[in-house]
């Protein structure tokens, strides 16, 4: 039953990723917009843009996503969703993979290599689309499943790691 699941959530996730890039540029521009001005509303509330912390993520994202451009806010909040998508694309993966075959390697380079082949294709299909398509946009997808992947496997070395002290072996 817990491969089922696994296997719809990650097939419900590739649709989720297809669908945002079949939208048209006007409509993913608004939905951007949207998202954007949230996280402003926000950051009015909380005020978390003065924060060290947020600076020093915001430097750290410009220099690595946008090495040729200063980003708008909007241009960043673009950014974060490829990066989120394909986060979580990178833990359903790796614990699709693992549930079937129950190997770490081989568990790994899908949480990997399956999310980045999907970011080419997911980049190739916005062409269709009337946007263009990006390998700054791949690189940040493939490092969102890469850091998805690896978040996934530590918890699963955590839990089983719990598992066998709690058996006392």
């Amino acid at each position: 039953m817990r491969k089922i699941l696994l296997l719809l959530l990650a097939s419900i996730w590739v649709v989720l990723v297809f669908y945002f890039s079949s939208q048209p540029p006007d409509v993913s521009g608004r939905q951007s917009r949207v998202v954007y001005m949230i996280l402003k509303r926000l950051d009015g509330v909380l005020d978390f843009t003065q924060t060290e912390w947020y600076r020093n993520l915001r430097s750290f994202l410009e220099k690595w996503w946008f090495p040729e451009k200063k980003p708008s806010g909007e241009d960043l909040v673009r950014k974060s969703a490829h990066f989120g998508l394909y986060f979580i694309m990178g833990i359903f993966s790796f614990f699709l993979s693992y549930s079937y075959i129950r190997k770490y390697v081989f568990s790994v380079l899908m949480g990997i290599s399956l999310p980045t082949l999907i970011a080419v294709l997911d980049e190739y299909n916005q062409s269709f689309h009337g946007r263009g398509s990006s390998l700054y946009d791949v690189i940040i997808d493939m490092n969102g499943a890469m850091f998805g992947m690896a978040l996934a496997f530590l918890v699963r070395i955590v839990v089983e790691l719990s598992v066998k002290n709690s058996k006392g072996g």
